[in-house]
């Protein structure tokens, strides 16, 4: 399976089939989808291998029909059906479908608001009917469009907010906008549990290479530095722009500004005219995507064949009433075995749902088990009480581990970059988290 957050689409829809709602509070129907579909195929790893391909199909379409309006005036009707899609599409499909999804009807809105901000009227059947072809009723779509986007996926639906109203903004304003943009993240707070602070230690544009390597860089050059037809410079000129103020660090997540740039590359292709220059550079661009794909995996998905074996023994473990453990583990356990895991260090609200009579474990991740079994504390007894090792995993006591973490954070040990890192989660769950578990929002 290709996607690190796949099994949580899983995880949710069991949730929805098993007691009617979603194991996470979510306002977003696309769990819905994969409900529907584990009713028609069953519950497995091959049904969310059709929703994602079924994603993929779908933003496929919505681009198609996006451009067919964006070019449906006199000027240029062949471009109508000049559409290769880009290799983004299937990146997106796979990894960020509920994105996805939003991004698709994002896609319609800015079709439908084309027509009418380019004064073209669509030529459609339905276009024979004079309500039908009225900018009214290109608006009324496109406003509907736009809030179905927001149902979706927020953050999709204010990422084509953002590009509306630089779009309604004169370009003489863009350098203001910048000297903003670039002061931004020293006004903001450094408090990590929030969704907006000043994440000083990844610099976007840095964070995307390391995420896909050269072929990001490509697409974002061609996303800021791309022409277009001279009918939709404005619109291209707020799609750049706004891309370019990506290199500022405002967001929590590392991949938040990554995930938003993919959707820029994506919408700028409803505007590009497709010449001889353009094939050359959607050629380059799937060379590069293809080829980091194959060389490089592990960034488009976790090791899955390798969760198998040491997620059954965990389940199997009578008193394990929670699991502790980095994000694709957790999610694929969950969605193996039906056990609870949690990719944050446990919180209060955590250890209060723990079932009674049962522990904490931690799924131990990049360190041998002959450094665990020889730890000792500063009586030189063993740390830990119980080890089980599973391969590259091991199964300890939560408890035991936060001993081991604060010995090895006393002496300074190189492993503390390990035992503090994405494979062993050591944070708690941010507030703006918290606050959607408590209020679905």
């Amino acid at each position: 399976m290709f996607g690190k957050d796949i099994y949580w689409y899983g995880v949710q829809a069991i949730s929805l089939l098993k007691s009617g709602k979603l194991h996470s509070p979510d306002n977003s129907p696309v769990f819905h989808i994969v409900a529907l579909l584990f009713r028609m195929f069953g519950v497995s790893d091959g049904t969310l291998f059709i929703f994602q391909t079924l994603t993929s199909i779908w933003l496929i379409t919505s681009f198609f029909f996006a451009r067919y309006l964006v070019f449906s005036g006199k000027d240029n009707p062949q471009q109508r059906f000049n559409f290769l899609p880009s290799i983004l599409v299937f990146v997106l499909g796979f990894l960020y479908p509920k994105q996805s999804w939003a991004l698709g009807f994002l896609a319609l809105s800015f079709g439908f608001y084309s027509t009418t901000a380019t004064n073209k009227k669509p030529s459609l059947a339905l276009a024979k009917i004079s309500f039908f072809s009225s900018s009214l009723f290109q608006w009324v779509v496109s406003g509907i469009l736009f809030l179905v986007a927001l149902w979706f996926h927020p953050m999709v639906a204010l990422l084509g907010l953002g590009v509306f109203i630089l779009y309604q903004i004169p370009e003489k304003f863009y350098l203001f906008i910048f000297c903003f943009g670039f002061f931004l993240p020293f006004l903001l707070p450094e408090d990590p549990s929030g969704r907006f602070y000043s994440e000083k230690e990844n610099f976007p544009l840095v964070a995307a290479f390391a995420l896909a390597g050269p072929c990001i860089l490509w697409d974002w050059t061609f996303l800021v530095f791309g022409s277009s037809p001279p009918k939709f410079r404005r619109m291209r000129k707020a799609l750049a722009f706004f891309g370019f103020l990506l290199l500022f660090p405002v967001f929590h997540f590392a991949d938040i500004q990554y995930r938003i740039l993919l959707s820029l590359i994506l919408l700028n292709q409803i505007y590009i005219q497709w010449n001889i220059l353009q094939i050359l550079v959607w050629m380059v661009s799937s060379g590069l995507w293809i080829f980091t794909i194959f060389i490089n995996p592990n960034q488009f998905r976790y090791s899955y064949e390798e969760m198998w074996i040491p997620g059954e023994s965990m389940a199997s473990v009578p008193n394990n009433g929670l699991l502790v453990a980095h994000h694709g583990f957790c999610e694929y356990y969950h969605f193996q075995f039906n056990k609870d895991c949690l990719s944050f260090e446990p919180d209060a609200k955590a250890i209060s749902e723990l079932p009674k009579d049962t522990e904490i474990y931690r799924a131990v991740y990049g360190i041998r088990y002959e450094n665990l079994l020889s730890s000792k504390d500063e009586n030189k007894k063993p740390i830990f009480s119980f080890i089980k090792p599973l391969g590259d995993y091991q199964l300890v006591r939560e408890q035991d581990w936060k001993k081991y973490r604060l010995s090895l954070e006393k002496r300074n040990s190189k492993l503390l970059l390990v035992a503090k890192s994405w494979k062993n989660p050591y944070k708690e769950r941010p507030d703006f988290i918290k606050r959607k578990h408590t209020n679905g929002l």
